[in-house]
């Protein structure tokens, strides 16, 4: 960690000039408690200085990147190829920790492209999956006609690692245990995105009898966290980043919520330090079993988005929203919210090349999950204010879920049983 600060202050100017506005000097930072004076990180401060934050005399191929947006702003970025391949290494071990081995194949339930892809561009993309012996399938879309669809790409392809997020994982390890159909096995299954409940563990597990691992990372600097076989809490990948839990200005306790500030302890290209990305997380004062020696976390309790209902009972991820919207620069933040009688509103704050155009693009690409029946709004606004904890809601959905039998399998598997802790993921 001394090592960013220091490189930060001598090359960046963001921190630079950040750092003298707080008369705070990289040298000052001598112990763990010291970092309490260096300045926070923040989203608006990347969205308005994100230039400035690039190092100085940086020759390197800057690869630009983008957040979901699921606090209703998507953020964009810049990292470069070494750290995108430290990310990578991270992810790896953590797949391994899994059950996964280099060249199985894998199944990812997760976001798939929503802009328009060039035939080139898709080609090069499918090309790339391939010869990873990687699978996507669309995570958006909770219609009983697409589970089934997904449970069939399962069979069919026999994975031997399933990567997905949260709840679409969920519902269809439910769809296939209420409609009696058989999933292969396979060595494990890795979810993220959205926060895990226990109950959505035991029925995957349950579904696919096999292990789950819950990870929690965000898209600012990947993997921060991930369960090993003991399930004992989330190993925090320390190699690659610091992470902080503040409480009202000064650390969290073990077992007390606190804010996650990271930092990137590899990029010289753009390094994010003492980053706030808005999550909450409760550190663990425990060692793992497993004698990794990694500090851990215990849970992550922030991000879970809504799920939106069409007309005809379609399910519609949350995580459809910020996946959708982060192709739109012109659209600054937005939230979603459906009323009782299932009518959609969206609201979008714009940004200065917002056009009339773009709010059709929007429209259509949600007619494809919900139909021409659905009952869709844009509402262009100056701001959208946060609930009274401060946060940005980007689904809020007041219909009730119906998706056959509602209740869940009263028992787990084998898996389950071991333990557990019902951990959260990002």
């Amino acid at each position: 960690m001394l090592d960013a600060l220091h490189f930060a202050e001598q090359n960046v100017p963001f921190y630079r000039r950040r750092f003298a506005e707080y008369g705070v000097r990289a040298a000052d930072v001598k112990a763990p408690e010291d970092l309490v004076r260096v300045p926070i990180l923040t989203k608006a401060d990347i969205t308005a200085h994100g230039r400035e934050l690039i190092a100085e005399g940086y020759t390197g191929k800057l690869l630009a990147s983008a957040t979901g947006g699921s606090t209703g702003e998507p953020l964009r970025f810049y990292l470069d190829h070494v750290t995108y391949e430290h990310r990578i290494a991270a992810a790896m071990r953590s797949d391994g920790w899994a059950g996964a081995r280099v060249g199985d194949k894998e199944l990812h339930i997760w976001g798939i492209p929503l802009a328009y892809e060039g035939p080139l561009k898709r080609r090069k993309r499918e090309l790339h999956e391939a010869i990873l012996r990687k699978k996507y399938v669309c995570a958006f879309d909770l219609s009983e006609r697409r589970l089934a669809a997904v449970v069939d790409e399962i069979v069919r392809y026999q994975p031997r690692l399933i990567i997905g997020y949260t709840g679409p994982l969920y519902h269809t390890a439910r769809f296939a245990l209420e409609t009696g159909r058989k999933l292969p096995a396979p060595r494990g299954l890795v979810c993220s995105a959205e926060r895990l409940f226990e109950h959505q563990r035991r029925t995957i597990e349950l579904a696919f009898n096999a292990p789950l691992f819950n990870r929690y990372g965000c898209r600012e600097v990947m993997l921060l966290a991930a369960e090993c076989d003991r399930h004992e809490g989330l190993h925090i990948n320390m190699e690659g980043v610091y992470l902080e839990l503040e409480r009202g200005g000064r650390p969290a306790e073990p077992g007390e919520p606190g804010e996650v500030i990271v930092s990137d302890l590899v990029s010289r290209s753009m390094p994010l330090l003492r980053y706030k990305n808005e999550d909450v997380a409760i550190g663990s004062a425990s060692t793992c079993s497993c004698g990794r020696g990694l500090p851990l976390l215990a849970s992550v309790e922030g991000r879970m988005l809504d799920m939106v209902v069409g007309p005809d009972g379609q399910l519609l991820a949350g995580e459809f929203f910020p996946q959708l919207l982060k192709e739109y620069p012109s659209v600054r933040r937005f939230q979603v919210r459906q009323d009782p009688s299932r009518a959609i509103k969206i609201k979008i704050v714009p940004a200065k090349d917002y056009q009339d155009e773009h709010a059709r693009l929007i429209e259509r690409a949600l007619r494809r999950y919900l139909g021409d029946r659905a009952v869709i709004r844009i509402q262009v606004v100056d701001n959208i204010a946060p609930t009274r904890g401060g946060k940005h809601c980007v689904t809020v959905s007041d219909v009730p879920i119906e998706l056959g039998v509602r209740k869940d399998p009263p028992h787990a598997s084998a898996h389950a049983a071991s333990g557990g802790k019902s951990l959260a993921s990002g």
